[in-house]
This record gives structure tokens, sequence and C-alpha cells, in this order.
């Protein structure tokens, strides 16, 4: 096992679903940092001293002008994605079939546009990461580690 230290990010997602099963994505900017002109749910960065499922509304709302109350949301399970040699991220998963407001893009400086997009069926423009989102949605676990190395055992 390596003794080279791990940073890890704490991220939020707080998908915003219609009853018929679509989710609003976000399409980051081409010369975003993260998943650059991919289509991602609704998401971001915890911040010091945040408790998760706050920010996970706060960036429902920094990204697209909506409003949730915390009894709309409901908390879906924890994605923990591993890139090796590089960062380890935690997303904590937030849902929600109801809110105040129109959802636009709020943030058009960071983004292309807001997208629904089906959870049963992701388009291929997807973030993988999304796609894992829609997966565990729709077929469970509530949690979900990404990209790990196998560690000898049976399974």
């Amino acid at each position: 096992m390596s003794d080279a230290p791990h940073l890890l990010i704490a991220d939020v997602a707080q998908v915003l679903l219609r009853h018929n099963g679509a989710a609003l994505c976000v399409r980051p900017k081409p010369d975003a940092a993260l998943a650059p002109g991919q289509l991602t749910v609704v998401g971001g960065h915890l911040q010091a001293g945040e408790p998760l499922d706050h920010a996970a509304r706060r960036e429902a709302k920094e990204e697209t002008g909506i409003h949730i109350d915390a009894d709309q949301q409901q908390f879906c399970g924890l994605v923990h994605h591993h890139e090796p040699g590089g960062t380890d991220r935690i997303t904590a998963v937030f849902v929600t079939q109801s809110w105040t407001g129109e959802p636009h893009n709020a943030e058009p400086d960071k983004h292309d546009g807001l997208f629904w997009v089906s959870i049963e069926q992701p388009t291929a423009e997807c973030h993988p990461s999304t796609g894992h989102i829609f997966h565990m949605l729709t077929h469970g676990p509530s949690y979900r580690a990404l990209n790990w190395p196998v560690q000898g055992g049976s399974a």
C-alpha cells in the first residue's frame, strides 16, 4: 500500500427529477476544469462547515435559480470515486421532485445551458459520474465505489 497522501474532495449532487424520469443537467463550458462540454447533474464542492444537504440546495440555487426546501429533498447515497495517483472524490447525492421557481441557466459564464436527460437512458454526452449517479438512483445500491483497484480476496 502506498504511503502517498490522498487528497479528498467532498462534493454534492442535487438531482432535480421530473415525474417522467428526466433529470436536469448542466453543460459546463469547454474550458471548465471538470467535465468540460459534458452533461453533469447540478452540484459542486462542499464549503467548510457546510452541511451536505444545505450545500446541495445552495448549488441548485446558484446553478439553476430554483429554491428547494429541506423537506423537499431526499438523501440518495454516496459515490466515492478514486483516481489512481490523483484526487479521491466523495459525492453526497440528493434528489427532489419539487422546487420553487423555473430552472434557468443562472451561471451562463460557467455553463452552456440546462438539459433534461432521462435517468433510465442517459445520453452519451453525460459525464461518466452522472451516468453512475443515474444508475444508483434507478438500480441502487446507495453507495458506489468507482475506479478502485481490486484488492485480492473473493467476490
